[in-house]
Parts: structure tokens; sequence; C-alpha cells
């Protein structure tokens, strides 16, 4: 018996199961862990001038869409676009923060030079220098925002440590 057709059927199946199961773009970024930020570029893979769609290409459909804001929970980042369509507004956050009341879990990574959720306000200014501005909202406990215009990032404090990075791009 001639076993060549099988084989080569068998192999044309093989192969088209194999092209046609490719997974969802974001069950590669699970957690957050290995996404650097790089103030006013990029946050892992959402960068500057990218179009929603091209994000979403990227890390796949959001755990949850409101009013225009993309809520990706697990890798604790919530992504705003601009009026264009184009990301204009990453805010990364840490255990408990709550951005517009939007919840994610803790985001665990960290700009190139290392800081994170959790860096103290002294590593942050050691990092970037002075701030361009801050406001402080009463106590250390209560909260300080810590603004570097020039770098498109503002490292929002809690208690003396960074509780949320907000990463925002030009337009």
């Amino acid at each position: 018996m001639n076993y060549r057709p099988l084989l080569v059927a068998g192999t044309l199946l093989i192969s088209l199961f194999i092209g046609c199961s490719k997974q969802p773009a974001h069950n590669a970024w699970t957690t957050s862990d290995s996404i650097i930020i790089e103030p006013g570029v990029s946050v892992g893979p959402v960068h500057s001038g990218m179009t929603m769609k091209q994000m979403v290409a990227k890390l796949g459909e959001p755990d949850q869409k409101r009013d225009g804001i993309f809520i990706y929970e697990k890798l604790g980042f919530v992504v705003q676009p601009d009026k264009g369509d184009i990301v204009h507004m990453v805010f990364c956050s840490g255990p408990g923060v709550v951005f517009s009341n939007y919840y994610t879990k803790p985001f665990t990574g960290h700009t190139k030079e290392g800081v994170g959720i959790g860096a103290s306000r002294a590593e942050v200014v050691q990092a970037y220098g002075n701030p361009t501005s801050t406001k402080s909202y009463g106590s250390k406990s209560q909260g300080e925002t810590i603004i570097y215009d020039s770098l498109g990032v503002i490292f929002s404090l809690r208690d003396d440590k960074v509780c949320a990075i907000i990463v925002s791009f030009k337009s």
C-alpha cells in the first residue's frame, strides 16, 4: 500500500492546525514583571504615536473597556487615548491604587533606571533630578505628586513611596 498521499495530507493538516492555533497576543503578557517604562516614550510594547488598534494588536483585548479607557487588570495599567484614538497616557498602579474607579493588579515593572512601584522619593530624584513641580495632598501619608514635564512622567507617592506612575505621550 502507498502511504505517500496519506503522509502528505497528514503533514498539510498538521501545518494548517499549527498555523491556526496562534494564541491571543496578550497571553504572552500575563504580568508586568518584564515591562520597562521609558518616560514619555513607552511602557513596554505601548509606545508614543501608537494607535489604540495597534496597541490591542500587541497586547490583546483589554480585560475591561469603559468610557474609552482600556483596562489591563493583569498587567497593572490603564491606557487612555487622546481624541484622535492615539495612546495618550498609561497609568501604572500600585497596591490599592485606583485610577478613576478602575482597579488593576499592582504594576510590577519599572523604568530603565530601576524606579518602580515602592521606590522612595529619594530614588526618583536620584534617577531623574529635581522635578518640574510637585503637589502635596496634606501629610506624606495622604500623598505627593512629583511631575517631570519634559520627560512626560508623573510619580504619585504615598508615605514617601511611589504608588503610581503616569506616563504621558505627546500628541
